[in-house]
């Protein structure tokens, strides 16, 4: 049985969608990063995704935080 191990092209990304989590400078930033940390070159898309993926982790775990802190010192925020 053959193994298909080939790479899917690189996709660089021209235009971020207007409702984007990141900029352009801050999406090349990260690339940066990811290359310098951890010797990986990261297409437009991949470092897209894996940003905007880090991100909706932080809102998670920031919301999920703030609402374990309103509980624990009952703030009542339905004005």
């Amino acid at each position: 049985m053959e193994s298909n191990n080939s790479k899917p092209p690189e996709v660089e990304i021209n235009e971020l969608p207007a409702n984007s989590l990141v900029t352009r400078e801050e999406l090349d930033k990260f690339k940066d990063l990811a290359r310098k940390e951890y010797g990986v070159d990261l297409t437009d898309a991949q470092a897209f995704e894996q940003a905007t993926a880090l991100l909706l982790l932080f809102d998670t775990v920031i919301e999920t935080t703030l609402v374990s802190r309103k509980k624990r010192v009952n703030i009542d925020t339905s004005f």
